[in-house]
């Protein structure tokens, strides 16, 4: 039932009810009147049909007040919803056919504006896609015909998408590969999962794993062996991680590796004997000089046989190995030893003991770390065992040309032909069986049990080779401040009072900006520079400005340093942020508040509010989401770009002041150009920042 049938069956029902209640009326009427005369009774009909003519003339008139409404109200909106849903589906520019004298307002020609808005929207969508599907076709060429399998998976081990390459590498198991399945089912888990613990890891630490993670896998059919490379990316939610995986067979290379091992060592085993024998002929001839002439002859006969024997192995093991493919190098990557404490700690989590606690600096080295973590968490359990601890400590030492990863308990060395035992441990890797003690020595590192510095405790010690990187200058890359979209300083309307349909004109603002020492309040970063200034009128008032350096009560990074210049000599007698935050709140008063990626910088200030017992309530407009709505079409949207599109000279750049200045410009400008579009209140200016927080939220996951 419609919303007309629904409005005129109201009435209906109102009559009937009438209706029935004046004829119970009636008839109890009649029951209780006695015999009357016919004067009396004549009476009684003349007021019972005025009654009857006074409800009817009331009915008619209800019911063309019905009529009336159902003419300029119900059927006009009945009109526009079916032109809405003809705009929606078919002919965003669709007329819409109203008769005059309605009482709907503007709502038709808000209706038709949406419509045509929608029209606009729709060709725009027409025109990117239109201009990005050769893009997209070229992209998706190149990942199907990548030379190398590619896999993209979420944090279960799912795979989300995969290339041709991968189908063919993955031939005898196809079942298996597709969108949805588990990963799991197509090689091994382990060595999967213990790379994906590293790259979560890396993802809270400055510790950067770089390039991704190499690794060996093996076919869960055991027929090939494969060379992995993964690297993480975020997803929508802030704590989701998907991995791509670059796959490449390898099983004739490590087999080749393998071979020359084993070629090597059973050569240097048959050369012992023959070794033996030659030194003991030529010991005896250099000693016996004066011996007959036979028995030198013999020995001369011994040097002779046993030297062709040593050349003919040497020349076997040349033919082989040049037979054998050319194969890759260890699969060793750069990794900080915190990295590979905290992936080993968690790995550890599954089993009753022992705890593992990583102390001391972290050392970089090169290792073959899902190996190496695979080995490290047999013998944390062995110790466990061995002693009965249920806590142990770890710690890397720069050694001799080598880096020590000492494991360190309460209490004695373990017997050196316990720690032989475990050297002799068979563990799976790549889909085969190899020795505790074979990984070791991939390394090029040795295993031993000793006494600890420390009286009363214990170590075990694994030397393991340290990186190039151990010795050059950590590098990293100046970022932009982060966005904080989750941009929760957009108070309700009715907190604002009569500031909401005030004109931006008519207000006082103040602009402010800081400098920190990084970029994570949340995590211990602390201001070190705000500076602002005060605007009334539509005027930068130079001569109202605050400007404070602070000491942050923590060294100030080097990185942070060669951003905004500020050193730890600038600001060691300058006051604390305690002392700071209580004037700058002061300084700002009632004014409207104003910042370019706002959130960022007041999360520094919020923190610090329970604190200090004050608050920073005032109105909020970020300059870049102002910016992301009047330049929708601009995909940069930082200080350096607005000022650029806005002709704003920048000077003092990445000082708290220049920038408070170049933003205050900017944000006048920007007034200017909201005033064209119709946005004239403080009201409607915070109303579009909060539709525009969802826009930079799509942005950001465009990677825009």
């Amino acid at each position: 039932m419609n919303g007309r049938k629904k409005f005129w069956g109201v009435l209906g029902l109102f009559v009937a009810l009438v209706m029935g209640a004046v004829a119970v009326v009636v008839w109890q009427a009649m029951e209780g009147v006695t015999a009357l005369d016919d004067q009396a009774f004549g009476w009684l009909q003349k007021q019972l049909v005025l009654a009857m003519s006074l409800l009817f003339c009331l009915g008619a008139v209800l019911v063309h007040i019905w009529a009336w409404l159902d003419r300029v109200l119900l059927k006009p909106l009945a009109n526009v919803s079916h032109a809405l849903e003809v705009m929606t589906h078919l002919d965003p520019l669709g007329p819409i056919h109203l008769e005059p004298g309605n009482l709907l307002g503007s709502l038709p020609h808000t209706a038709q504006q949406l419509g045509e808005s929608l029209f606009h929207a729709r060709r725009q969508v027409r025109e990117v896609l239109a201009n990005s599907a050769p893009q997209m076709e070229r992209l998706e060429t190149v990942v199907k015909y990548l030379p190398v399998g590619f896999v993209v998976i979420n944090a279960q081990g799912t795979i989300i998408l995969y290339n041709q390459a991968a189908q063919n590498l993955f031939r005898q198991r196809q079942d298996y590969l597709g969108l949805g399945q588990s990963l799991y089912r197509l090689c091994a888990r382990i060595p999967v999962e213990t790379t994906m613990e590293l790259l979560r890891r890396e993802k809270t630490t400055d510790g950067l794993i770089q390039g991704g993670v190499q690794f060996y896998c093996a076919g869960m059919d055991n027929a090939v062996m494969l060379d992995c490379t993964m690297s993480s990316f975020p997803g929508d939610a802030e704590e989701t991680l998907y991995f791509t995986i670059t796959f490449a067979e390898v099983t004739s290379k490590v087999a080749a590796r393998r071979w020359n091992e084993q070629l090597i060592r059973f050569v240097l085993e048959d050369m012992r004997n023959p070794m033996a024998n030659l030194q003991a002929a030529a010991e005896t001839l250099v000693h016996n000089a004066d011996m007959d002439a036979s028995t030198q002859k013999g020995l001369m006969q011994v040097v002779l046989e046993e030297g062709r024997a040593i050349s003919r192995q040497l020349e076997q093991m040349a033919w082989e190995a040049n037979t054998l493919p050319l194969g890759r190098g260890e699969n060793l990557v750069d990794i900080l030893t915190s990295d590979l404490f905290a992936a080993l700690a968690r790995q550890l989590e599954k089993y009753p003991r022992p705890v593992l606690n990583g102390v001391g600096e972290p050392l970089w080295i090169h290792a073959d770390v899902p190996a190496l973590l695979m080995v490290l968490a047999v013998l944390m359990q062995k110790i466990a065992d061995n002693t009965g601890t249920s806590e142990i400590e770890a710690q890397a030492l720069m050694g001799n040309h080598r880096i020590y990863l000492d494991f360190i308990w309460p209490g004695i060395p373990i017997p050196a032909h316990e720690v032989e035992n475990w050297l002799r441990l068979a563990l799976p890797l790549g889909g085969s069986v190899t020795s505790l003690e074979e990984i070791l020595r991939r390394h090029g590192g040795d295993l031993w049990s000793q006494r600890h510095r420390q009286p009363g405790y214990a170590m075990l010690r694994l030397p393991v080779a340290p990186s190039s990187r151990q010795w050059q200058p950590l590098l990293q890359t100046i970022q932009e401040r982060p966005e904080f979209y989750d941009f929760s300083l957009i108070k309700p309307f009715e907190m604002l009072g009569r500031k909401v349909g005030l004109g931006l004109d008519k207000l006082t603002y103040v602009v402010f900006d800081t400098e920190t020492t990084g970029m994570q309040p949340s995590k211990g970063d602390e201001i070190i520079s705000i500076a602002a200034v005060r605007i009334v009128n539509g005027r930068i008032l130079l001569g109202e400005s605050f400007s404070r350096l602070i000491n942050p009560g923590r060294t100030i990074p080097a990185e942070s340093t060669r951003i905004h210049g500020i050193t730890q000599e600038d600001v060691k007698n300058r006051p604390m942020i305690d002392e700071v935050l209580p004037q700058f709140r002061s300084f700002i008063g009632d004014s409207v508040v104003v910042a370019h990626n706002a959130a960022f910088d007041m999360r520094f200030l919020q923190l610090k509010e329970a604190r200090l017992g004050i608050r920073f309530d005032s109105p909020v407009l970020d300059t870049l989401l102002i910016s992301v709505y009047l330049h929708e079409e601009a995909t940069d949207h930082t200080l350096d770009a607005i000022a650029r599109r806005l002709g704003v000279e920048i000077r003092g750049r990445h000082t708290a002041m220049g920038d408070t200045l170049v933003t205050a410009e900017v944000f006048l400008k920007l007034i200017h150009l909201l005033k064209t579009r119709g946005i004239t209140s403080l009201g409607l200016t915070m109303k579009l920042s909060e539709s525009m927080v969802q826009i930079r939220r799509q942005q950001a996951r465009a990677n825009y």
